[in-house]
């Protein structure tokens, strides 16, 4: 079983080199708008559940999963080149929707403070 720092290791190494390479070497048109967020490698190192977020919120996630299990082999094998590895993990892609959510958030938050803002320049009485 490997040890946990290794794992964790192995979570950032993986993280920088598929940012890397998914963002800036791939020219798929669907993952135009893709970043990687965040790698989860297994316990026996055997599968890496590589999280991406789309940076647009009219994006379509099942073009940009389509995109990422084509160019599969290819990052593996970008993988295998630039790590010294035993074994490359099996690459699991899967959707992070925090990103969304954090959006959402914030969205609501501007639209409270405008709203309040607004409110507050109401109640107060204009002075001659």
């Amino acid at each position: 079983m490997a040890r946990p720092y290794r794992k964790e290791r192995l979570d950032e190494l993986l993280l920088r080199e598929l940012e890397s390479i998914i963002c800036y070497e791939l020219e798929d048109p669907r993952l135009r708008d893709v970043t990687v967020t965040a790698v989860d490698v297994t316990r026996d190192l055997q599968t890496a559940r590589v999280y991406v977020a789309l940076l647009d919120e009219n994006g379509d996630e099942h073009a940009v999963l389509d995109g990422l299990e084509h160019a599969r082999g290819y990052v593996r094998s970008q993988i295998a080149g630039r790590l010294q590895l035993r074994r490359v993990p099996d690459l699991v892609f899967r959707i992070d929707r925090q990103y969304a959510a954090a959006a959402r958030v914030d969205a609501i938050l501007d639209a409270l403070h405008t709203s309040s803002e607004s409110a507050a320049e109401s109640a107060t009485p204009e002075t001659p």
